[in-house]
């Protein structure tokens, strides 16, 4: 008969405490994405606001608090209503916040509409946007202001 021989089996041996390195490149990576992320979502709040714009003094201190707004409407000077750096007319913005009020109710929620009108601007022409909000069926309008000069 034939003798079998049995080989040993060799593990590899293992090394109980390996050093860990730490990825600092992928750790930059997300920061830089992060960086750009909140520059490009900052420049899109700015966008809406026309820099024509002066706004009014205000006394109070919640002059200095900005409401959070999904639409934004620019009063000029001239009388001239902008939204996102178009020019509207007071029966296109009507319109444009009828549409963007029924979105908003569709998803549960009112529709923040923010003023910016300029201080030397005719009351005729914020007649005309207050008009076309109530077209629109909105329930509040909020108007921006800054703290009073020399304040």
């Amino acid at each position: 008969m034939a003798k079998h021989t049995m080989k040993k089996i060799q593990f590899e041996r293992v090394v109980e405490h390996e050093t860990v390195a730490l990825q600092v490149a992928p750790m930059v990576d997300i920061v830089l994405f992060l960086i750009c992320f909140f520059m490009l979502a900052s420049e899109m709040v700015q966008g809406q606001k026309d820099p024509a714009v002066e706004l009014p003094y205000m006394k109070s201190p919640l002059a200095a608090v900005e409401t959070r707004a999904e639409i934004i409407v620019n009063l000029r000077p001239d009388g001239a209503v902008t939204v996102d750096g178009e020019s509207l007319t007071p029966e296109s913005l009507a319109g444009l916040l009828a549409g963007e009020s029924q979105r908003a109710q569709s998803r549960g929620r009112p529709l923040r509409v923010v003023v910016r009108a300029d201080r030397r601007q005719r009351f005729a022409a914020l007649d005309d946007v207050l008009v076309a909000c109530r077209k629109a069926g909105l329930d509040q309008v909020v108007f921006r202001a800054t703290e009073e000069e020399g304040s």
